[in-house]
């Protein structure tokens, strides 16, 4: 037997060595490599309790190449792109991008390699709730008394849009009421353009008020005077306080009405401002006098002190 394979073992591995090359020759030529693209969908592994995500791109495209037979065996959810988000922080941050592909295949380039994520915690905080009047009454009536169920609600949101929240707003229309009436008046939570803040809700989406209407109440425009309480911190000085608006309308009995020149606002705390900013406040409203807004934005404005050159 072993005779017989050493005879022209030459012969036979030249044989051989020529089948190999003639079955390599007819797959490269029947089954060769090719590239080609595909797009796969994003997928967000590990992503943390509590917080909005937010990314740019929802979709990778991958050039990849194999054996033509491998691309009529698959299609593009064979192909796994993700990106990890286990103890990431709170931010904006480029995140890179993950991938899984089936064997066989090798891959070439992936579009985009990294990918920008806003990772946002969801908090929630108070906020003062605002009623506006609109539209008149019917003629000799006014306003005498606005009553709401509710002076403060929660907002919740991602926090980059929540601490741009500075109230709830709701409008009242008068249109022409002769009597008390009593309306579930929607709130929407604004910034402090008066602009409506997205992404953010609302735990309490309406409140109930009570629109108390008289006769023979009397008008009158006033000024709204800012009351500030203690001192700006060590070197620094108040420029300015002033509020808007700066003038309001009050209602109320003539002979009260009559005694009233401006309304102070509550004390405006000063001993930890360090920089300018707004608050809202409340106004200061004596009994018998009705307005159709309690509360006005103070706009502050300090500087540090200069330093004696001296």
């Amino acid at each position: 037997m072993m005779k017989m394979l050493r005879q022209n073992l030459i012969l036979k591995c030249l044989c051989l060595l020529l089948a190999l090359g003639l079955w390599l020759y007819v797959m490269n030529e029947q089954n060769p490599s090719i590239t080609n693209t595909v797009t796969v969908s994003l997928s967000v592994i590990n992503a943390p309790d509590g917080y909005q995500i937010h990314h740019d791109e929802d979709t990778v495209k991958l050039k990849v190449k194999a054996p033509r037979t491998l691309f009529a065996s698959i299609d593009n959810s064979d192909f796994k792109a993700y990106v990890d988000l286990k103890n990431v922080e709170e931010g904006t941050q480029t995140l890179p991008v993950h991938i899984q592909m089936p064997s066989g295949f090798e891959l070439l380039s992936t579009t985009p390699e990294k990918i920008n994520f806003t990772i946002d915690k969801i908090i929630q905080k108070q906020i003062p709730v605002d009623l506006l009047l609109s539209g008149k009454p019917a003629d000799d009536m006014v306003v005498s008394n606005v009553k709401q169920s509710a002076d403060t609600i929660v907002v919740r949101g991602p926090r980059s849009q929540v601490d741009t929240v500075r109230r709830a707003v709701g409008y009242i229309g008068l249109d022409g009421n002769k009597e008390d009436f009593t309306v579930i008046v929607p709130l929407r939570a604004v910034n402090d353009n008066n602009k409506e803040v997205a992404d953010v809700t609302l735990l309490s989406p309406t409140v109930n008020a009570n629109i108390a209407l008289a006769r023979g109440l009397t008008k009158k425009v006033v000024s709204i005077k800012p009351i500030t309480d203690s001192e700006l911190p060590a070197d620094y000085v108040l420029d300015s306080v002033k509020t808007t608006p700066d003038k309001i309308m009050i209602t109320g009995d003539p002979q009260v009405i009559s005694t009233v020149n401006f309304l102070d606002t509550e004390k405006i705390a000063l001993a930890k401002m360090t920089s300018s900013g707004q608050k809202t406040v409340k106004l200061v409203i004596p009994d018998g006098i009705t307005v159709s807004k309690d509360t006005v934005d103070v706009n502050i404005t300090v500087s540090a002190k200069k330093l004696d050159k001296n």
